[in-house]
């Protein structure tokens, strides 16, 4: 076990291979130095300390400053657009333009459109899924389907042109590398600022023509979101719709494939599943829990203050384990077994309080409508690689690639 709990040391450790392949053990080891009573620097990993520390309102959500920080002067200077779009980013916002922006993309974002949505994910599934081979030759279903297509919903969503979708998935997919990489590069945050002003350029287009000719997508219901008299501006339009991509694609990417590897790994749930499709409610909730696709999150102290038994200075961090917080044993008996019919309400794979994900409804309804097409066009789907290759992030935790015949 590590006698190193510093942020730099762990955070080491959760990007090494080991760490990507099992960030859980790391995780384990950090519980059990607290149990017995050795310091473990300023990480909450307790079920009640991270839902605590996710509804205090007090904590600040502006990290962008904090991920910037890496960087040379010249090159975040360069970075001026990167950084004007991330500060719009409602994730990264704090009270009270949280709220306001919050309240403005729920106007927009609702249940009736995420119920229209469903046609089009069974579409684009059944699409995607005539296109990968229906032999016993090993394919890349991640790649293959889960990768593209929750990108083409969300951008299908927003009504974002057929031709601009992969360009679009780039820019967003920078995004992520930016915020999750946990170790930004000055030629990073050029692409990633190169990035947004691409996509300001596009969205600028669009949105002219949605104010001349409103549409039934997500995008002109963005522009048209009125809450006591505020709209949203068009720094902030342009910067959610790219966080909706980001978080609608990355968040769904990994929830879908992350999900299906659980399923994979463990046959006899599968097969549970497979024959019992009312179990899918659950199945879902517990493939987040057990495997959720963002692992980390991260708040910063507004003040000198107490915090879940740290002591923080103002302006320091605190690092939540989301990942850990759903397989507390005081909350999740036996967390390490995979169990589909465990049904584990209250997981915090899309977060909690305030900062609860906006697309938490979309990305359920993607999973219901993908893997039981996934089961029907593939009845003997297996592994053909145990190995797996994790995406280099620590927020988003993702495959690179899933080897299935």
């Amino acid at each position: 076990m590590s006698d190193d709990w510093s942020v730099t040391s762990v955070i080491r450790r959760l990007l090494s291979p080991e760490g990507l392949a099992d960030p859980y053990a790391i995780y384990s080891e950090i519980r059990a130095a607290a149990d017995a009573g050795l310091p473990t620097g300023r990480f909450l990993f307790r079920y009640a300390d991270v839902r605590e520390a996710l509804y205090d309102r007090d904590l600040s959500s502006d990290r962008v400053s904090a991920i910037l920080r890496p960087l040379p002067e010249e090159a975040r200077r360069e970075a001026a657009p990167l950084e004007e779009t991330m500060r719009d980013i409602v994730v990264f916002s704090d009270q009270p333009d949280h709220r306001r922006l919050r309240r403005l993309l729920l106007k927009a974002f609702t249940p009736r459109m995420v119920a229209q949505a469903k046609p089009e994910i069974e579409k684009l599934t059944r699409s995607l899924l005539d296109s990968l081979p229906a032999d016993g030759d090993a394919f890349d279903l991640h790649r293959g389907l889960m990768y593209p297509m929750p990108a083409l919903v969300v951008s299908a969503l927003l009504g974002i042109p057929e031709e601009e979708h992969e360009a679009f998935q780039g820019w967003a997919l920078d995004l992520v590398l930016v915020v999750g990489s946990g170790r930004i590069t000055p030629e990073l945050a050029r692409r990633a600022s190169d990035s947004a002003l691409r996509m300001r350029e596009l969205l600028s287009r669009l949105v002219e023509q949605r104010r001349k000719a409103p549409g039934p997508d997500l995008l002109s219901a963005m522009i048209e979101a009125v809450d006591e008299g505020e709209r949203l501006t068009e720094n902030e339009l342009y910067a959610n719709a790219l966080f909706l991509m980001t978080a609608g694609h990355e968040t769904a990417t990994n929830m879908l494939s992350n999900g299906l590897l659980a399923l994979l790994r463990h046959p006899d749930q599968l097969e549970l599943l497979r024959s019992d499709l009312s179990l899918l409610g659950s199945a879902t909730e517990e493939m987040l829990r057990f495997e959720g696709p963002v692992q980390i999150a991260a708040r910063i102290a507004d003040r000198d203050r107490e915090l879940c038994g740290l002591d923080l200075k103002r302006g320091q961090a605190v690092i939540l384990l989301l990942g850990a917080a759903n397989r507390d044993p005081e909350v999740f008996p036996e967390p390490d077994r995979f169990d589909i019919t465990r049904a584990p309400k209250g997981h915090l794979a899309f977060s909690h309080g305030m900062h609860f994900c906006l697309g938490a409804a979309l990305a359920r309804a993607e999973m219901e409508v993908v893997l039981p097409l996934v089961f029907e066009r593939f009845p003997r789907l297996r592994l053909a690689e145990e190995h797996i290759e994790w995406q280099p992030t620590l927020d988003f935790r993702g495959p690179n690639r899933l080897l299935v015949r």
